[in-house]
């Protein structure tokens, strides 16, 4: 008799399928079922005893704490009648042998979970590189996501979810740095990639960026490093971290140095524009903040020698009354046009970079705070013309220690 096959998905969320079709496992009870079927598949052919089945599945349902014996027997029985209506012959998925529940012997299965595991736990075992790398790869490619997020409130989902993110992280360190080590800078490159697609909070941009700098890939890298400063400011509301910044720092320093570039004092003869960044001609130079600290500390310095001066412009927009605009969509609409503003307005020696979600810092050469005042009249009269008459602009003419301070 031919074995029913079913494969079992959990990492980055649930999915069953038999015979290779997706299957649901009802709707009202949805997450009791895949609790079952998912702790019964976790412990693999030695199974679950019934008492643990119970505390796991129940640990947090107060209400059947009194009588768990009868609440699990009624759920296997429930989750039988759902599996067989989903599409799995004659129900057959769960069996009791020796006082555990197991998966029935007439049944195939697979798990991303159990291989992934095993991978993991067959690569710790290897003393040849070769083939701890191949074993980490192959872990590494089943982990789509956290176990089971979408039941991620309950405890024991949480804690072996956190575990398995644990190795996860295990696998991307050791394969990044056996890349690194062996000058697979791609490879390197498309495991922090892949891993930042899961979890963006985890900064492995930083070593993607830094894949990237290998591979001598500089618009690549400025271009993610620009995502990775916009989602942190505008999506998690935080300045970017030291690690970013040394990031940061690292990047222009490799770029400087295959420019030819031996001292920044000539930063401003060779903007890191040039072949990485697409600049349109008279038109001011768009970066990003750490890109326009250096370069607020580079002008500074030259300009003394010359008996000249740098401003910094800090431009807020605002509303009619000159309040903060609160609702995300109009702020965003409002900053797009005043971004075309500063690009119709400022000079080409000028440069400017957005330093919140209603703000953009300018940075003015060889200008009196007359000629500020002036910019920002010129500024705020464009902005009405693009947003509106009720469109309104603050300005702030401010030291770099003023942004220092503030961030």
């Amino acid at each position: 008799m031919k074995k029913i096959s079913i494969r079992v998905t959990t990492l980055g969320g649930f999915g069953i399928e038999c015979d290779g079709k997706s299957l649901t496992l009802g709707r009202n009870k949805g997450s009791k079922y895949i609790q079952l079927i998912t702790r019964i598949c976790v412990a693999g052919e030695e199974g679950v005893l019934k008492e643990d089945l119970q505390e796991d599945i129940y640990s947090d349902d107060l209400g059947v704490k009194s009588n768990l014996n009868n609440s699990l027997n009624n759920l296997v029985y429930q989750f039988k009648k759902v599996a067989e209506k989903a599409g799995i012959p004659g129900g057959k998925l769960i069996a009791i042998s020796d006082g555990r529940y197991v998966i029935d012997q007439d049944v195939d299965i697979s798990s991303d979970i159990i291989e992934f595991e095993q991978f993991f736990r067959e690569a710790r075992k290897q003393k040849s590189d070769k083939k701890k790398t191949e074993l980490m790869k192959q872990a590494f490619d089943l982990y789509k996501g956290a176990f089971l997020p979408e039941l991620d409130d309950l405890y024991w989902i949480s804690r072996r979810a956190e575990e398995y993110r644990t190795m996860y992280d295990e696998c991307v360190d050791y394969l990044t740095a056996q890349y690194k080590e062996n000058e697979e800078y791609s490879e390197m490159a498309y495991v922090y990639h892949t891993a930042a697609d899961i979890d963006k909070d985890c900064e492995w941009q930083v070593g993607e960026i830094e894949a990237y700098m290998f591979l001598k890939d500089y618009k690549k890298a400025y271009a993610l490093y620009e995502e990775m400063v916009r989602y942190y400011a505008e999506e998690l509301g935080v300045s970017p971290t030291e690690n970013m910044q040394r990031c940061y720092q690292n990047l222009q320093d490799s770029a400087f140095s295959d420019l030819g570039i031996s001292d920044q004092d000539d930063y401003m003869d060779h903007p890191i524009g040039g072949e990485l960044v697409e600049e349109e001609d008279n038109k001011p130079y768009e970066c990003l903040f750490p890109e326009m600290s250096a370069s607020y500390h580079i002008l500074s310095r030259n300009m003394e020698r010359h008996g000249l001066t740098v401003f910094l412009l800090l431009l807020t927009i605002a509303d009619y009354e000159g309040k903060e605009i609160r609702q995300e969509e109009k702020a965003e609409r409002r900053m797009e046009s005043l971004k075309v503003a500063i690009n119709e307005t400022l000079r080409h020696g000028d440069a400017f970079c957005r330093y919140s979600r209603t703000q953009y810092l300018v940075l003015l050469t060889g200008t009196g705070v007359e000629e500020c005042m002036l910019v920002h009249r010129r500024l705020q009269d464009r902005l009405k013309e693009l947003a509106g008459p009720r469109a309104s602009l603050n300005y702030r003419i401010i030291s770099y220690k003023d942004i220092a301070d503030e961030r």
